[in-house]
């Protein structure tokens, strides 16, 4: 059977190129098939499709999720005869008929690690009990007839939709609304993000989604169909299949001794640990000992920097990524995969009261793998701040200036737009109707590159991240190598010889080998910790470290939407054009500042559109019955989203991996409901026939068919609403500030360069050493700091290199 224009046993059409570890050791590797280019892409192991997790829930609490789940999407018998059979299908099909309770099942048991998921799972048992139903249904479990109180999954549907409407408007018990919002989450963005044997969803038709990106499948399947051709080029050939950075990792899903060859012909010294027989692993006696000039945690904006920077200068680094490697043709360009293999904790990531739901990346690359491509640079009153509150000369200096620059010039920053996208046009045509500032955002990205999908991967390296930059560097100056899958367990320092102070001597990290854990420790000259503002606190700590700054004042840079209906029609009738569709297009090309105080507080919102597939589109639209969400998701295609991004002056402590507290100021949520007074505006001008928010009340209003006053009257009741009590879901892409940099170890973690006060040779090169929430997008600013504190630790190696 052919798929993609490829033999599926990989007996026909077969290319070659080349792939060593090194120089002088290459081997020659026959690519007849995407299967075993898979293989390759995951060091040896292969990995075909998304494996659905494993689920463990009792046959109780399975009732109960299984009610919940079919509450939330019922078959509705009453739309089929409707004339497009994909959608008759889509309203007749219940959550439970598409197999996603079971889904969400496995998903609640193997990956979704927050402090409720406990409780989560005894009231999903309590519900399958008629007394458990009576404390948390009330009167509506109750009727006339025997057993008189039933259990949550014995009452009719009418009854659980008007139960779940309770729980997530109740304004006494927080965690009805938070069991709601899980539940509501979990449902919806599994179903309609999951796929069948043949990468398919049974509701995309209907909602008018494509799935992977028609030009991604066409590109694949041009390039194998001419795979049996002469082609000289083999080293260009193996960069098209597998992505620039292919020579420079190294997979540990091998034997220790092929990993340590493989690791020694990069020029680092290994040293192979036989352990007695059944010994656990630990950090005294690990497999491999590795010894390096530097040793980079994290292969993000920050990470990826310093590590290309260091090696271009001659010295040995190596980079640890807890991530795996996803490269070009290997990305397959759907939700679900695509967040379990590149997003932290597969996106399931939220705060402490489920108020804010937090997306990061975890891959090769990091963010600047799956974000959204926009390059701002440091706004000058942050800058300003930054040096005269913040007692932080660097942000006013040359350098500073120098490395914003080089950034930018790095990743090729430009601004012209050759087409833009639905969210993007809208609202530029919302602003300028409107009479508000709109400016093109600067990307790291050409005029041409309308892609919608780059949230899951660039398709062809035109977006460019770390793994199309300072991470290419590495590889092509032999003296770096990147480890996928490796998770950094402790960072190792020891009393400095005559001082207090303790001097960082490497990093012990563990991955899997054959279903276990085991570890290995690398020994180096500095080491420079880049997880991102999630993870850098969380290593400290379990590393030893007690500056109690450490993981405090976390800003989240907090966003609330709202969206437009634009009716599909024949051309020329229609904007924007009937062809565009909501999840195509440059993810964000235009930015209005009308809400952002730049020139006053400097603490507003900035008014963007952001990039929402089938999954994340449906959680963070209102649920008030199934009828409703299914109605919502028909318009998905032709529905535009706008957001308000808030510069947060309140802030949220990371206490541990699935441990994060957060609190807005009310200065924020003002700004946030200021932005979607403006954001409701805009959508209105730009020629929205229907427009809403995210509010659980699900309210929207026909702009074609109201009056001024009711247009009025709808906008300011909208932006009023409360979004602090749970009934509005907050987003947040950007972390920031959890291991701050300042003047003083009294109030930051880390100093100017970058380096620790408690450590030394240790540094920080990650969002989480901003002073204070930034307020634009991260990217470059992460880049520049980077940039600087790369500058120390190359006088840092210099001075040891002297000795």
């Amino acid at each position: 059977m052919e798929e993609n224009g490829v033999m599926r046993n990989g007996s026909s059409r077969k290319g070659s190129f080349r792939l060593g570890l090194g120089k002088k050791d290459h081997t020659v590797i026959e690519l007849g098939s995407i299967d075993t280019q898979r293989l390759l892409l995951n060091g040896g192991e292969m990995k075909e499709k998304y494996q659905t997790p494993t689920n463990s829930l009792s046959s109780r609490q399975m009732k109960s999720l299984t009610a919940l789940c079919d509450t939330i999407l019922p078959s509705l018998d009453d739309f089929v005869d409707v004339s497009d059979d994909s959608v008759a299908n889509f309203y007749r099909i219940s959550a439970s008929m598409a197999g996603t309770p079971e889904r969400v099942g496995g998903v609640i048991c193997e990956r979704l690690h927050h402090p409720m998921t406990g409780l989560l799972k005894l009231v999903l048992w309590l519900l399958s009990t008629w007394y458990g139903t009576l404390i948390f249904c009330g009167i509506f479990c109750l009727s006339f007839q025997f057993p008189f109180i039933h259990s949550f999954p014995e009452l009719s549907l009418e009854k659980r939709q008007r139960i779940m409407q309770f729980w997530s408007l109740n304004n006494y018990i927080r965690e009805f609304k938070m069991f709601f919002k899980t539940v509501k989450l979990l449902t919806l963005l599994v179903f309609f993000s999951q796929l069948d044997e043949s990468e398919d969803n049974c509701s995309w038709k209907a909602i008018g989604y494509c799935g992977p990106d028609p030009e991604f499948k066409a590109q694949l399947k041009n390039h194998f169909l001419q795979g049996g051709q002469e082609n000289n080029k083999e080293e260009d050939d193996a960069e098209q299949v597998i992505g620039p950075l292919y020579k420079g990792l190294v997979h540990l899903n091998n034997p220790r001794d092929i990993t340590a060859d493989a690791l020694r012909q990069f020029g680092f010294p290994v040293s192979v640990i036989r352990r007695k027989p059944k010994a656990s692993p630990n950090i005294s006696s690990p497999s491999l000992v590795i010894q390096c000039d530097a040793v980079v945690v994290g292969s993000g904006s920050g990470g990826g920097l310093i590590a290309g920077i260091l090696a271009k200068a001659g010295y040995k680094v190596l980079v640890l990524e807890k991530g795996g490697y996803t490269a070009r043709n290997n990305l397959s360009l759907l939700e679900a995969p695509s967040m379990d293999q590149m997003y932290l904790s597969g996106g399931l990531v939220a705060t402490d009261d489920m108020r804010v739901f937090i997306l990061a990346g975890s891959t090769v690359g990091g963010g600047s793998a799956i974000n959204w491509s926009a390059c701002i640079k440091t706004p000058q009153h942050v800058c300003k701040e930054w040096c005269d509150k913040n007692g932080l000369e660097l942000f006013e200096s040359e350098l500073y200036k120098e490395a914003l620059d080089a950034v930018c010039d790095k990743m090729g920053v430009q601004s012209e737009i050759q087409d833009e996208g639905f969210n993007n046009a809208v609202l530029r045509r919302g602003c300028q109707e409107m009479g508000y500032p709109v400016s093109n955002i600067p990307r790291n990205s050409g005029p041409d590159h309308y892609c919608g999908w780059c949230s899951l991967g660039c398709k062809n390296g035109g977006k460019k991240g770390t793994t199309e930059t300072w991470l290419v560097d590495l590889v092509k100056s032999g003296n770096g190598a990147i480890l996928p899958g490796c998770e950094a367990i402790k960072v190792l320092h020891r009393k400095k010889k005559g001082s207090d102070r303790k001097v960082a001597s490497g990093v012990a990290f563990e991955y899997e080998y054959k279903g276990a854990k085991d570890i290995c420790v690398v020994e180096s000259k500095v080491t420079i910790v880049a997880c991102g503002a999630l993870r850098t606190p969380t290593l400290l700590k379990q590393s030893g470290l007690k500056n109690s700054n450490i993981g405090k004042n976390l800003h989240l840079h907090p966003v609330t939407m709202a969206w437009g209906y634009f009716p599909d029609a024949p051309e020329p009738e229609v904007w924007p054009e009937a062809y565009k569709k909501s999840y195509e297009g440059g993810i964000m090309t235009a930015m209005s500042p009308v809400v952002a105080e730049f020139e006053d507080s400097g603490y507003g919102a900035v008014i963007q559109t952001p990039a929402l597939h089938p999954g994340m589109f449906s959680i963070v639209m209102p649920w008030v019955s199934g009828a409703d969400i299914k109605e919502r998701m028909r318009k998905f295609s032709r529905t535009a989203h706008v957001f308000a991004l808030a510069r947060d002056l309140g802030s949220g402590t990371v206490h541990s991996r699935s441990h994060i507290s957060y609190q807005m100021e009310n200065a924020d949520e003002e700004h946030l409901q200021n932005g979607i007074d403006k954001v409701l505006r805009i959508l209105a001008a730009a020629g929205a026939e229907e427009i809403g928010t995210h509010h659980n009340k699900g309210k929207s209003l026909n702009v074609k068919q109201a009056s001024v006053h009711e247009l009025e009257k709808f906008i300011k009741e909208e932006s009023a609403r409360s979004l602090t009590d749970l009934k509005t879901p907050l987003c947040s892409a950007h972390q920031m500030g959890s291991c701050r940099m300042g003047s003083n170890p009294k109030n930051s973690v880390v100093n100017q360069t970058g380096e620790t006060w408690e450590v030394e040779d240790l540094y920080l090169a990650d969002s989480s050493v901003f002073p204070t929430a930034l307020g634009v997008n991260p990217m470059i600013t992460v880049q520049a700091i980077a940039y600087c504190t790369a500058q120390s630790v190359l006088q840092a190696l210099k001075r040891k290199r002297s000795r």
